[in-house]
């Protein structure tokens, strides 16, 4: 009989690393797929599991949008009742958002255990909640699964224990790899994406990333297609701003038609942790609009800039970023969702012995 797990999906980046994975434990686990409903408009969900070929969700509890504490709150409730129903031997979480914190926080609590993927990134900004999120996360894991050395340096270095640490690769390598991008325009352009509460929810951040774009549009005279999160969208509202001259605001997009803007984009500026990746597999210039940056990595070999809050760095960042040529990076490596699966079909025995005494 084979083990029974769960696989949560919180929000789109997780449907994309998870896509290859998930097809992987289908084979060799009775795997069933919670989605949290964080995301539910048809672009920011159902979308990516049809073009990345992923079955449906097995359940889906739903928790829509809402503040921290409500999202977190409301997950926890409806994945403890779902756990108790379901016996999983253990739970797979991925990334740093809320429903990922929700769902660890409710595996614990039961004593269940917990496997984390994209463990040990680091931004060194507690003022984010993805940093809070993803501390908390590692320490109540009970197997922490790293993209990168450095990751698992981190977790050690808080005190967790080596033997519960692997390092696998970076999971959106297989992704872009097998993905056929669908995007074509001839006219150059640039590409933003913007979503991060540090950025959306604060209004001079917002304001400046605005102006930002608007003087590289003035200096450039090449059309920027600006991403419209359902968030970056009610936080502009709320604060009276608008798109300068140049910027042309597009809904969010499938990912074949986005990873196909990217592809073809002169220059993508971005708040995104997965686009930043996405860019430098591609070796597409690339520009994170940030204070701090988990994707360290990326900055010290040279293929992403982070340009912090200031107007004139930040033009002098596309400037450089422009002027170089990206080699798409090769450190992300190789059968990363076999060497996941094959980890935790090792460990399964003792999960169960765990759990069940």
């Amino acid at each position: 009989m084979k083990p029974k797990i769960i696989s949560c999906i919180g929000i789109r980046p997780d449907i994309i690393r998870l896509s290859q994975i998930i097809k992987k434990l289908d084979k060799y686990f009775d795997n069933i797929i919670v989605d949290s409903g964080q995301h539910y408009d048809y672009n920011l969900n159902k979308i990516f599991y049809e073009q990345l070929e992923v079955r449906e969700s097995d359940f889906n509890l739903n928790i829509k949008s809402g503040t921290h504490a409500q999202q977190v709150g409301n997950l926890m409730i409806a994945f403890e009742r779902l756990i108790k129903k379901k016996h999983p031997q253990f739970v797979i979480v991925l990334g740093d958002n809320n429903s990922s914190l929700g769902f660890a926080l409710a595996t614990s609590k039961l004593n269940i255990p917990l496997i984390h993927i994209e463990a040990g990134m680091r931004s060194k900004n507690w003022i984010m909640p993805e940093e809070k999120n993803r501390i908390v996360i590692d320490h109540l894991a009970d197997m922490n699964i790293c993209y990168l050395p450095e990751h698992r340096e981190n977790l050690i270095r808080e005190g967790l224990n080596p033997r519960c640490i692997w390092v696998v690769g970076n999971p959106i390598i297989e992704v872009v790899e097998k993905a056929n991008p669908k995007f074509l325009q001839k006219e150059p352009f640039y590409l933003v994406t913007c979503h991060r509460a540090e950025n959306v929810e604060n209004n001079n951040n917002l304001k400046i990333i605005l102006e930002f774009l608007g003087k590289l549009y003035q200096k450039k005279q090449v059309e920027i297609k600006f991403i419209v999160m359902p968030k970056t969208e009610h936080m502009m509202e709320k604060y009276s701003l608008e798109f300068p001259e140049g910027i042309n605001p597009i809904p969010p997009q499938g990912f074949l038609e986005f990873l196909g803007m990217e592809k073809q984009a002169r220059l993508v500026i971005t708040d995104s942790g997965t686009v930043v990746e996405e860019c430098a597999i591609l070796g597409t210039a690339c520009l994170t609009i940030r204070e701090s940056t988990e994707r360290i990595d990326l900055i010290e070999l040279g293929v992403n800039t982070l340009t912090g809050m200031n107007i004139d760095i930040m033009l002098n960042a596309a400037e450089f970023a422009l002027s170089q040529e990206n080699a798409p990076v090769t450190h992300y490596g190789e059968k990363v969702s076999e060497k996941i699966c094959n980890i935790l079909l090792g460990n399964s025995l003792y999960f169960h012995r765990r759990v069940n005494g």
